[in-house]
């Protein structure tokens, strides 16, 4: 369990059941605490930032699921029909926080860009979490869906507010907060990436290390959704490993969001879906653009909308399409071993080497 550090730093906390009193050194006052629980799964690996500082901002302390996790899972994933191994993933991580928090933090993620909408599953995955929990932790799921502009927030800043006893505008200018945080976490994200462990990347406490100059063997673009990407347990650790063998890792976020849309919207076909809309716009960028040295597809397997994408990547971008550049596509499930991914991480890496090797 990871717990972040309070927002009344001069408190003292001692237990009393399932809620927590914190004493002031000045006053003596009782002040109700809640422990509200993000399980480290989906959204947690882009939102988390911002989530962190919305809650502290409301009074609560926050509390992660961690590591230990993995350790449990390794025995064997729950299975869940028809769902990919993220969505499963959010099981064992909120059941892990039962007994250590009050509630479960676990918003109805609908649109985040203003314009097109998320996978539905994030809209289910409140509902599914509860019957996976059988009533032993509350569910906080407030709807966030940002095509309304401001007033997609609405709904879900009075469910907040009912929630910690607090007013809506209090509540509005905390997650104003956590925006801001979220904007500045943002701008330093690629250090954080190149220069932590995977597990530490979304950890605030964990102070970005001086990178320093540094010359790297390759860089590539990693593109995929944040939690493909960022879950070590999901990827085998994927950008552990590139980093070991002096790869810079570059992601979709240093794309500047005009030049993502620009390209998916000069496509035939409309793309529905935000996340898809940032890895399509992101590969024919980079591809466009040869500013990496090769780019890595990261996908879970059972992804219905990935699925659905991947082979208009592969004929999109490769060695014999957009940029000749190299082109790899990694699927992603419970039976991926490390002995594979790192074969093909190697002969991709060679493939690279080489093609540089001809270019110099």
């Amino acid at each position: 369990m990871s717990t972040f550090p309070s927002p009344w730093p001069n408190l003292r906390f001692t237990p009393f059941g399932d809620i927590f009193f914190g004493i002031t050194s000045d006053s003596k006052e009782e002040i109700w605490f809640m422990r509200i629980g993000i399980p480290k799964a989906l959204m947690y690996y882009k939102l988390f930032p911002l989530w962190r500082t919305f809650l502290q901002e409301l009074g609560t302390e926050v509390v992660t699921s961690n590591e230990e996790v993995h350790h449990i899972l390794r025995k064997g994933v729950p299975y869940y029909e028809d769902s990919c191994l993220p969505l499963k993933l959010l099981i064992p991580h909120a059941q892990s926080l039962v007994g250590k928090v009050d509630a479960i933090f676990l918003p109805r993620l609908v649109s985040l860009d203003g314009h097109y909408i998320l996978c539905p599953k994030f809209r289910g995955a409140p509902d599914v979490l509860r019957l996976a929990l059988k009533g032993k932790l509350e569910v906080w799921d407030g709807v966030i869906d940002l095509r309304q502009g401001r007033k997609g927030l609405h709904d879900f800043f009075l469910n907040m507010a009912k929630r910690t006893g607090t007013e809506p505008k209090k509540v509005r200018r905390a997650y104003q907060r956590g925006e801001e945080h979220y904007r500045a976490f943002n701008k330093e994200l690629t250090d954080r990436i190149n220069t932590m462990g995977t597990e530490e990347i979304f950890d605030p406490a964990s102070p970005v290390p001086s990178a320093g100059k540094k010359d790297y063997q390759f860089k590539v673009a990693f593109i995929g959704r944040p939690y493909n990407l960022f879950d070590p347990f999901i990827n085998q650790d994927l950008l552990t490993m590139v980093k070991g063998w002096g790869t810079k890792i570059v992601i979709s976020d240093i794309i500047p969001f005009e030049e993502r849309e620009r390209r998916v919207s000069s496509l035939s076909k409309e793309i529905y879906w935000e996340t898809a809309r940032e890895i399509v716009g992101s590969i024919l960028y980079f591809a466009e653009h040869r500013e990496v040295d090769g780019i890595v597809l990261v996908t879970s397997f059972k992804c219905g909308i990935d699925a659905l994408l991947q082979e208009f990547i592969k004929r999109m971008v490769g060695i014999n399409r957009r940029g000749n550049i190299p082109f790899m596509h990694l699927t992603f499930d419970e039976h991926t071993t490390l002995e594979g991914v790192r074969t093909r991480m190697e002969a991709f890496l060679d493939v690279i080497s080489q093609r540089k090797g001809n270019e110099g």
